[in-house]
């Protein structure tokens, strides 16, 4: 019989292990668990679904390996060229973190084929690359959806549903959406996260899930959140409505599923394709929609000033562009640069065309009798703003791969 020290210390590290690996289970339903409504959207998402493996080459450091989503085929000459989006985690290494910009890729396509890839751009702020590879025969490309994150908190009009009036994203080489108007999310929505393994067949995996209005806990405040938990490999994959279309970029946290909407992806699309450097506007503040605000706020400020839709100010950063405003936390921001702000995604719109330059805001304020005109300059972000990207340990990564 094993001394008592030994099977005591079996039983710890069988305990670990539950912990380690109790929250993903069930992350990856079988079929027949899937709503059906899901499934074909998924099979037809799924084409355009990558495993992507870095080779630093000979001697090189080990590098974070992920999944992406063709989303352009172009015929050059006979020749097909397709661009690939992922995470910039790619581009890092496991071992010390550093930058590896200068790798090659290998794609691994849905039908098992493999060819190598290069990086033809990448945004470490947003965390977001792309690969480009060619072929000989077209590939499948995802459409992206750009979404609508406003709602009204009117209860006369609880299903009212308004559409940004400008839609300033990627150009048309990219399938932005099949239809004119924006994917209407709401917290609770079901959500599908994509990814490939990266190993053996590279077969596809998904995790359904909630997005959810809970916040994420890295520096980048653009994030969103689903409440799926998704692989290792899933890192730079697809999140998909129920109709199959990309919504967002998928990376790794141990609790939710943060992901960056296609709205702010596309942006950072066409830089990359005008050749532009990146101006990612700052002002210094954490926001969300008015309707996540607690019920004795929005009771104060509904009665008050009338408003069902805004922007809700979380935190201002001493010293930022939002402090020396005067925008305090509590506010609620209803419109920038003269125009109506419905949510989020809208105001971040607005403020992106007006990096360098001083945009006037109209904010409410639960202890002031009027809304308040203020005008608040609009920094874009430097070396030192550069958000942080938390990724898995290495033992992690053999645990979750």
């Amino acid at each position: 019989m094993a001394p008592k020290r030994t099977r005591l210390a079996g039983r710890r590290a069988i305990q670990k292990m539950k912990i380690h690996m109790g929250p993903w289970k069930g992350r990856h339903p079988e079929s027949k668990d899937i709503p059906t409504e899901f499934k074909g959207a998924i099979v037809d998402a799924s084409a355009a679904v990558v495993s992507l493996v870095p080779d630093a080459g000979p001697g090189g450091e080990t590098m974070f390996a992920g999944s992406g989503t063709i989303i352009a085929c172009e015929d050059v000459n006979g020749t097909y060229t397709s661009t690939i989006l992922t995470s910039a985690t790619l581009l890092r290494s496991t071992e010390s973190n550093d930058i590896q910009e200068d790798i090659e890729v290998n794609v691994y396509l849905a039908d098992g084929k493999s060819m190598k890839g290069r990086v033809s751009a990448h945004d470490f702020h947003f965390n977001i690359a792309t690969i480009s590879i060619t072929s000989d025969v077209p590939l499948p490309t995802a459409s992206l959806r750009p979404l609508d994150d406003s709602i009204s908190i009117d209860p006369n009009h609880p299903s009212e549903i308004i559409c940004p009036e400008e839609n300033e994203i990627a150009s048309q080489s990219f399938q932005l959406h099949r239809h004119s108007d924006s994917f209407k999310i709401c917290p609770g929505d079901t959500v599908v996260a994509l990814g490939r393994h990266c190993g053996g067949t590279h077969s596809l995996w998904t995790a359904l899930g909630k997005f959810s209005i809970d916040r994420c806990g890295f520096d980048c405040k653009e994030l969103f959140r689903a409440n799926c938990l998704i692989l290792k490999s899933g890192i730079g994959g697809p999140l998909v409505n129920r109709h199959g279309e990309v919504i967002g970029v998928n990376f790794y946290d141990a609790d939710c599923t943060p992901f960056m909407p296609i709205n702010i992806v596309s942006k950072c699309l066409k830089r990359f394709q005008e050749n532009r450097p990146s101006r990612q506007p700052w002002l210094g503040m954490e926001l969300t929609n008015l309707y996540a605000a607690r019920i004795g706020k929005l009771e104060k400020v509904i009665s008050r000033f009338n408003i069902s839709k805004g922007v809700l100010v979380e935190k201002v950063i001493k010293g930022s562009p939002a402090e020396q405003a005067g925008i305090l936390r509590g506010d609620i921001i209803v419109q920038c640069g003269k125009k109506y702000v419905q949510g989020f995604l809208e105001f971040y719109d607005i403020i992106w065309k007006k990096v360098g330059k001083s945009v006037e805001v109209v904010v409410v304020r639960e202890s002031s009798p009027a809304p308040l005109n203020l005008k608040v300059f609009v920094d874009k972000t430097s070396r030192d703003k550069v958000n942080r990207w938390p990724v898995p340990k290495t033992m992690w990564l053999k645990i979750l791969n």
